[in-house]
């Protein structure tokens, strides 16, 4: 048995140990599954990273150390594994110098990774047994995860809050890792709502060399820029040992999406504050006898998001309201002309438009803002950014064929040509609002129609005055 003197854990609860079979060898993993037992250690569930110390990897002597295996060591690592088993499964009859050939291989790529210990161990498979069989020595290895270190003295002093961090994370869900997307981290027996700033590189998992990427898809790893809703220190125990150990999961399913480390908190988080002003919202509202609220039209392309919007604020305009109109291949014009049309893209246009329409509600307006915004993550994000009661979804639908017929800008064609990727409803999927505050068949009434349904909408909602109480309050001394 190969041992690179496994550290005991510093924790005070027993870690964990994880077990990720690459060769799908139920003897292994069985024998494996006793060793992590008989070591009075609990064996963590698939995507309990938080308290995973040690990664049991599974191959044979065939397959050595696999792309599979790099991969199952590089992600337990990004996720804050800092010990690691390379379990070799092999027959009676196996070469004991071909487990030497792997085990180099083995302890150079751990290297690479920066475990605190790399052990490799050849176990029998076979129901003959075999002399060389390292479990017990495994097992003896795995029982001194859990005696804790005598206390090294005082505790250092925590660490400054802060919003924003560098961490290493692996993309372990189903879903993409999507820069601008808000999801529920847990970190530290605490959650809050986390989004990633930006992917800085993802790490080859074979070389561990640098490659540009924006966002990141399953099973890969990378190294980004979160920010938290509300701040969090580093203490001690979570800056030593790879202890700073986060998940991120789906805000909707809860699931898992991504695992990692934090490596640092960024000072920006630190040094960024609230500049208060003498004039609010609400006396900005008050000038504008109106209240400021986001009106939000989604819908496929070609639905007639825009041609109701257009209506519904000529109508706010014509009684004196204070409107702006956001639309989606204006800002592109512009704000978002860096973007195009990937999720990443996506995700990001909702995101800035958001802060754009964030702005507009501080300063009293009414904005209406017509976007395809296809995933419901995005638009909840907008939603949470207003008061409860600011935030007004409208689903503008039409039975996709129809929109192909309208295809008003001929973007339908061009995707079912193949010369336009990435089209919202074609080969990029479209999320329907699951509660919207008021849903608009283009098929069923008139625009004009729908648009009275809009404002007759944002009158009961108190946004605006009904015509005879704005007569009714202008006729007051």
């Amino acid at each position: 048995m190969q041992n690179g003197g496994m550290a005991p854990n510093c924790s005070d609860s027993p870690p964990s140990i994880a077990i990720a079979d690459t060769v799908g060898l139920p003897a292994l993993s069985a024998r494996l599954r006793s060793a992590v037992a008989s070591a009075g250690l609990p064996l963590a569930e698939p995507d309990a990273t938080l308290s995973t110390l040690a990664v049991l990897v599974t191959t044979d002597i065939v397959a050595g150390l696999s792309a599979k295996a790099r991969q199952a060591m590089a992600i337990a690592r990004t996720c804050g594994a800092t010990h690691v088993v390379l379990a070799v499964g092999a027959a009676a009859s196996t070469d004991r110098a071909a487990f030497e050939t792997v085990c180099a291989a083995f302890d150079e790529f751990a290297r690479k990774l920066d475990f605190s210990s790399a052990v490799a161990a050849l176990i029998g498979i076979s129901a003959a047994g075999a002399p060389w069989d390292d479990a017990a020595a495994l097992t003896a290895q795995l029982a001194a995860l859990g005696r804790p270190e005598p206390d090294a003295g005082p505790h250092r002093q925590p660490a400054p809050l802060s919003e924003q961090f560098a961490v290493h994370i692996a993309c372990i869900g189903e879903q993409e890792l999507l820069p601008g997307r808000e999801y529920r981290l847990r970190f530290a027996g605490r959650e809050t709502t986390a989004s990633v700033n930006s992917v800085k590189y993802r790490l080859d998992i074979d070389t561990l060399r640098r490659a540009p990427a924006r966002s990141l898809a399953p099973d890969e790893i990378g190294v980004c820029t979160i920010a938290v809703h509300e701040p969090l220190a580093l203490d001690d125990t979570s800056e030593a040992g790879g202890g700073a150990r986060f998940t991120l999961s789906d805000l909707f399913t809860d699931k898992v999406v991504a695992a990692g480390s934090i490596d640092f908190a960024l000072r920006r988080g630190m040094n960024v504050h609230w500049q208060p002003f003498a004039v609010t919202k609400e006396t900005r509202a008050q000038t504008k006898r109106q209240r400021p609220c986001i009106v939000w039209f989604t819908g496929l392309s070609g639905a007639g998001k825009s041609t109701v919007a257009n209506l519904v604020e000529g109508w706010l305009a014509l009684h004196g309201r204070h409107t702006y109109l956001l639309d989606g291949d204006n800002v592109r014009h512009g704000l978002n002309k860096d973007l195009g049309f990937t999720a990443a893209d996506r995700v990001e246009n909702v995101r800035r438009v958001g802060e754009v329409a964030r702005l507009f509600v501080d300063a009293g307006i009414i904005v209406l803002c017509c976007f395809i915004s296809p995933f419901r993550a995005e638009r909840e994000a907008v939603r949470s950014l207003v008061e409860p009661g600011e935030f007004i979804e409208i689903h503008v639908t039409a039975p996709l064929d129809v929109c192909e017929q309208r295809d008003p800008k001929g973007l339908y064609a061009k995707s079912r040509a193949g010369r336009l990727p990435n089209f919202t409803g074609i080969d990029s999927p479209y999320e329907a609002p699951e509660r919207p505050d008021l849903v608009l068949d283009t098929t069923s009434a008139t625009p004009s129609e729908l648009a009275l349904r809009v404002v007759a909408l944002l009158q009961d909602r108190g946004v605006v005055e009904a015509p005879q109480e704005q007569r009714a309050a202008r006729a007051e001394p």
